[in-house]
């Protein structure tokens, strides 16, 4: 900047003339900001955050999984009318319907291998405990119904190479 004149601003700062500059300082002092506050906020939980948002908005075409025989009639009945229901419909679809809630979820996490859809399920499953942690037991009764760990089902998450679905499984 060759001219920058200099005006007085009423709290006794000095602000550029040039709405150029103006922009740029103010553009530098929001960036210096955010930058402190990302580091006291957590910053992976609000990428994190961001991502599940991105995943919930990009719905599932399970009538196509249904189609091409990768997941049955009832898990894909099930699901439809679960991601669709509120938190209170949730609830009663739950106590109603625990155990297919959990045979559905991780028959789809076996046998999907489309990362995008991986996502979609794990947070569906994280948003269904985060309203109400105790719901954690439907996937602890269905284990041990079928004689393995819940852990178990998660365990191979873990080794995918997409770190959302890493990520998301640590949290389950």
């Amino acid at each position: 900047m060759d001219d920058v004149t200099v005006s007085p601003v009423t709290d006794g700062q000095a602000r550029s003339a040039d709405p150029l500059q103006t922009n740029r300082e103010v553009t530098q002092r929001s960036f210096m900001m955010d930058i402190r506050g990302a580091v006291d906020a957590a910053v992976p939980t609000n990428i994190i955050a961001a991502k599940a948002a991105e995943v919930r908005a990009n719905l599932v075409n399970w009538q196509s999984y249904l189609q091409s025989q990768m997941i049955s009639a009832e898990d894909c009945e099930f699901i439809k009318k679960f991601e669709v229901a509120n938190s209170e419909e949730k609830q009663i679809i739950l106590t109603k319907e625990g155990h297919q809630c959990a045979k559905t979820f991780l028959n789809l996490m076996a046998h999907i291998s489309k990362e995008q859809t991986v996502q979609y399920i794990l947070t569906l499953i994280d948003d269904t405990l985060q309203e109400n942690h105790q719901r954690v037991s439907i996937f602890f009764d269905y284990a041990k119904k079928t004689k393995n760990t819940a852990w178990s089902y998660f365990l191979p998450m873990l080794n995918r190479q997409d770190l959302f679905t890493v990520h998301m499984t640590g949290l389950i």
